[in-house]
């Protein structure tokens, strides 16, 4: 199903399909969490855990720029919409008027609250690489039996 039919007309359903993502973000902390894991759990769980919230991330990729084109339609529908106006207006005063529009502001809304979400899972994926850069040298640590080197 394309996302346009997911959201539905006037994004009714944005809700309903960003529910999944945000429920999802009430565990990461306890798949990022390395302390009283074994070196080898640790390393087998991490392409795993970084690739769900990899994946998650690029759908929410996708939302965000569903959202940035209905963005660049709206208003170009508006500043054509501003073509039949008695008085000349200039190319800064139209756009003005188009960011005030509550057509315009209403769809906007909706972009900022997915490209939240979005945010947040890029977040956590940054997390997860740095997760995996952590256990890298963990590992390449106890590999030189180099543990009780102080620093």
């Amino acid at each position: 199903m394309s996302i346009k039919e997911q959201v539905g007309e006037n994004y009714v359903n944005l809700s309903k399909v960003l529910e999944p993502y945000l429920e999802e973000l009430s565990n990461y902390e306890q798949h990022l969490e390395i302390k009283g894991k074994t070196i080898e759990l640790a390393n087998r769980e991490q392409p795993q855990h970084l690739a769900w919230y990899d994946e998650r991330r690029v759908e929410l990729s996708t939302l965000v720029k569903f959202f940035e084109s209905e963005i660049a339609r709206v208003r170009s529908k508006l500043l054509k919409g501003m073509e039949q106006y008695p008085r000349d207006l200039t190319d800064r005063m139209r756009e003005k008027y188009v960011d005030q529009e509550e057509t315009y502001l209403k769809v906007y809304e909706k972009y900022l609250a997915v490209k939240e979400v979005y945010g947040l899972y890029e977040s956590i994926v940054d997390a997860f690489r740095a997760r995996g850069y952590a256990l890298n040298n963990i590992t390449k640590i106890r590999v030189a039996s180099l543990e009780d080197v102080i620093l």
